[in-house]
């Protein structure tokens, strides 16, 4: 299947009519206009087995399902809510695609990650605190299995926009995020033991994101 472009992506979540709340439905359906899902979808390799940090209500899991076409994918999220909105949105997909979504704690990684080619984490990094960042990160490398890779999203805090995005987190979150820049991130994950083997910059309207591929050797 061919990439499909951004307004592709609205309107195939448009047609999904999640059974979620007002404003998470807002997110479901227009994030790819803020987000480049068009690209990290390009990353992702044909049937991968995909492992989702921080899968919110399940849409990027959805479009890996839709335009991927993955072995399995799993996701792990610390609201409730969402991991059901998330089940919902994927019973479709149950025939083609093997699928689970939990509830976690925000910190400790499952351990079955190792079991995962591709491990996903879009705009997740900056909900992490700022203490405790290193930390997660560097449990993450140790429970990945060895040629995985780790496509991580996020917003480039060396950009004045990012106080744009802590706006945003601010009125849909009520948090202030930790945004790290694209420099310290990738020194961070190579300090760690990953190695970058794709990195790219972004900025869609007033959000100036950052893509990172990190291999564990």
């Amino acid at each position: 299947m061919n990439s499909p472009q951004t307004s592709q992506l609205v309107q195939f979540l448009s047609a999904q009519n999640p059974n979620a709340k007002f404003l998470d439905r807002l997110k479901i359906v227009y994030r790819p206009y803020i987000c480049p899902f068009d690209e990290l979808l390009r990353l992702i390799p044909k049937e991968a087995s995909v492992f989702d940090i921080g899968c919110g209500s399940g849409q990027f899991a959805l479009l890996i399902a839709e335009y991927s076409a993955p072995k399995k994918i799993k996701g792990v999220e610390i609201d409730a809510k969402l991991v059901t909105n998330a089940h919902a949105l994927l019973a479709p997909y149950t025939t083609n695609t093997t699928f689970h979504f939990e509830q976690y704690n925000g910190t400790d990684i499952p351990e079955d990650i190792a079991d995962y080619n591709i491990v996903t984490m879009i705009d997740v990094g900056h909900h992490i605190p700022r203490h405790q960042q290193v930390q997660f990160f560097t449990q993450l490398y140790a429970r990945m299995s060895s040629g995985s890779r780790l496509i991580y999203k996020d917003i480039n805090a060396s950009s004045p926009l990012v106080y744009m995005n802590k706006l945003h987190d601010l009125f849909l979150a009520g948090e202030i995020g930790n945004e790290l820049s694209q420099h310290n991130t990738k020194k961070l994950f190579e300090q760690i033991g990953f190695t970058i083997t794709h990195e790219s910059a972004k900025r869609l309207w007033w959000y100036p994101h950052f893509t990172l591929i990190a291999t564990k050797p």
